[in-house]
């Protein structure tokens, strides 16, 4: 078990957390972002985008790459505050830090809370935004992933037939640029994938209001499994949906929402997230039934631990 300060894709001042079967690198130059997860020695399922950037009122917006905590709505310049100035960090012994920013251009508060387990994949993150506005402000925790080019799955309620069960389970949200005939889509009665292809540029993007707790990212034989909580009550972001899929030629984000509170100066909101990392999963996304044979274990294995 080591915690020791690297340079990673020519970004400085990374500190890799390892128990030698998981690592996790994060930078303290930018941020807050976790820039890698996945087997000691073995492929990244983060990925990188050093090269794009949005030019902002409050500055250049850039997005690195790998995973980051945005405040929800997107608004824009608020939403893309830059986070290119050197943050916090606060270890917690040898596999758990703290990476704190300070307030940003939109006045908020930003810390990301990253503890490894002693053995094994699995990472937990808490989220932790404060508002330094002056105005109450109506926002929610928004955790983006942004993953190398694979198919995003997330879960549908359990299906159920008309005579069986008649009320609706599920929201579903959609943008103006959704198109589900798409061939990146596969809607099926359990599932609903939504995976990367370099040659189709257009942005696809649904949200899901998810209350199974999990979504997952396959990326060739390894599954990146998150878990999450589901408030029953809560009132969501985006048409009260939690779990949100973006995609954009080999762009891919899978990201996690929060409930919206109205929040006083000085007020935080908290949302967490855990990671587990499978490999040997040799799942076809193109077949619906050998898919959920091939992840059911990996699901299970992760929701019990």
């Amino acid at each position: 078990m080591a915690m020791e300060k690297i340079t990673h894709m020519e970004i400085p001042d990374c500190i890799r957390l390892s128990n030698g079967v998981t690592d996790l690198i994060v930078t303290t130059a930018v941020g807050p972002r976790i820039l890698f997860y996945g087997a000691t020695g073995g492929k990244n399922h983060l990925a990188h985008h050093p090269q794009s950037a949005a030019q902002t009122a409050l500055g250049t917006w850039k997005p690195y790459g790998g995973h980051r905590l945005w405040v929800w709505p997107e608004l824009f310049p608020a939403t893309y505050a830059p986070d290119n100035a050197p943050i916090h960090h606060h270890a917690h012994g040898d596999l758990s830090l703290t990476l704190h920013q300070p307030t940003d251009g939109a006045s908020i508060e930003k810390q990301i809370r990253i503890t490894l387990a002693p053995s094994g994949s699995k990472v937990s993150i808490e989220h932790i935004i404060t508002s330094r506005n002056r105005w109450p402000i109506d926002i929610a925790v928004w955790a983006i992933t942004i993953v190398n080019a694979g198919t995003a799955i997330v879960p549908r309620v359990p299906f159920a037939s008309h005579d069986d069960y008649a009320p609706v389970t599920q929201p579903l949200a959609l943008c103006a640029f959704t198109d589900l005939e798409d061939p990146r889509f596969t809607l099926g009665l359990k599932y609903i994938l939504l995976r990367a292809d370099p040659a189709r540029t257009n942005s696809q993007k649904f949200g899901l209001r998810n209350k199974e707790g999990w979504c997952a990212h396959l990326l060739g034989d390894e599954l990146f499994v998150k878990r999450f909580a589901h408030e029953n009550r809560a009132n969501y972001p985006d048409y009260q949906v939690n779990n949100e899929i973006y995609v954009e030629g080999a762009f891919q984000e899978v990201e996690l929402l929060g409930p919206r509170h109205v929040v006083w100066p000085g007020e935080s909101l908290t949302l967490s997230e855990e990671w587990h990392l499978f490999q040997g999963v040799r799942a076809d996304p193109a077949n619906l039934d050998a898919l959920d044979r091939a992840i059911t274990p990996a699901i299970l294995s992760a929701m019990n631990r």
